[in-house]
């Protein structure tokens, strides 16, 4: 009996323990599929900082690599075409004569300063950088002023920024008429009987770092206008009104079959100037190459036409009246540069919108 009684027993024990054996089995499958989380949710996982990291198995697989494994989707980027542009930098060697400088402080929204010790009289403007003074009192033409440029790259001198190499301007400077001092960072120009003069800041690298310009030149700067009285650039107001845009060559533009030609592009038009660039067009191979780089013509003589003085080429545009369109300038013929020599050229935005048509 006594037997008996310890056998009925021992089986029960044997099944309690495969009991408790069981539900520990089916907890730590609860665990296991629930990530690590306590049956009760009141324990934090600790483990997702690794979970998420791209760290490799040894045997080259990633860890999160499995079919069910939701990656998460990344933060859209912003396509070029959305981002902000930056502005292109102002031309300043455009507001260099009667007064047109005046106009930088608005155009640069530049914000006025006190005069303080500066000068007795006249005005003061500064933006990141750029400073622009300019005094009237007392003086019959549009007054003098001075430019610095300590770091700004809102502005450009015949297209060279703050970070550009002084080699980038210097043979456009040449080009236009300016003359390089000695010291080589130094120009000097008189430009419808103004004398300009203009200072270079560059570090070792000979990389601009600022410069300095004014129509007022003193000291040493002055006894090198001695020589340049013949080479100066009397600019005249323009009788025409020359129009921004494409100048394109008049029998590409009336007969598709010339698909090779050269077009002449004009940007920053004044009352006194614009800027140029010429190109050759080849519409089969889907190009167009710079043949002559962009320069800016002063309108000269009675002002119906304008020339360029470089060093190399001296170009002279004229305006003939061929379509009774004056003092509109829709065609443009040009001299000194051989390749476009007898060509015509028809403003192409102006022919679209007036309807003149040969």
């Amino acid at each position: 009996m006594r037997m008996g009684k310890r056998k009925s027993k021992s089986v029960w024990m044997l099944c309690i323990m495969i009991f408790i054996v069981t539900l520990l089995g089916m907890s730590g499958c609860s665990r296991e599929e629930d990530g690590g989380a306590s049956v009760s949710g009141n324990v934090t996982d600790t483990s997702s900082a690794e979970s998420d990291s791209d760290a490799e198995t040894p045997d080259g697989e990633n860890p999160q690599s499995g079919s069910d494994h939701q990656t998460p989707t990344p933060t859209q980027e912003v396509s070029k075409e959305d981002q902000p542009q930056e502005a292109e930098p102002v031309a300043i060697e455009n507001y260099l004569l009667d007064g047109e400088w005046m106009k930088l402080k608005d155009l640069l929204d530049m914000e006025r300063q006190d005069l303080g010790d500066v000068w007795e009289t006249g005005e003061v403007y500064e933006i990141d950088g750029f400073s622009l003074l300019w005094s009237t009192y007392m003086m019959d033409d549009a007054g003098i002023f001075t430019m610095e440029n300590t770091g700004s790259t809102a502005v450009s001198i015949y297209g060279a920024c703050v970070g550009d190499g002084i080699g980038k301007v210097d043979s456009t400077l040449k080009e236009n008429g300016w003359t390089a001092l000695d010291d080589g960072h130094q120009y000097i120009v008189i430009y419808n009987g103004s004398n300009l003069a203009l200072d270079f800041r560059l570090d070792e690298n000979q990389v601009i770092t600022g410069w300095y310009l004014c129509n007022w030149p003193e000291g040493d700067f002055s006894e090198n206008f001695a020589g340049l009285e013949n080479q100066q650039v009397n600019a005249v107001p323009a009788q025409i009104n020359v129009f921004e845009g494409e100048y394109m060559y008049d029998a590409a533009r009336s007969d598709a079959s010339v698909n090779k030609y050269y077009t002449v592009m004009v940007e920053n038009v004044t009352e006194e100037s614009f800027d140029f660039t010429i190109y050759y067009v080849d519409t089969l191979a889907g190009k167009q190459d710079v043949v002559f780089r962009t320069h800016t013509a002063i309108f000269e003589g009675d002002g119906t036409y304008a020339r360029y003085h470089g060093e190399q080429y001296q170009l002279e545009f004229t305006f003939p009246n061929r379509r009774g369109a004056y003092p509109d300038a829709v065609d443009m013929q040009i001299t000194g540069y051989e390749p476009v020599e007898g060509m015509n050229f028809v403003t192409v935005q102006q022919m679209g919108s007036c309807g003149i048509r040969p």
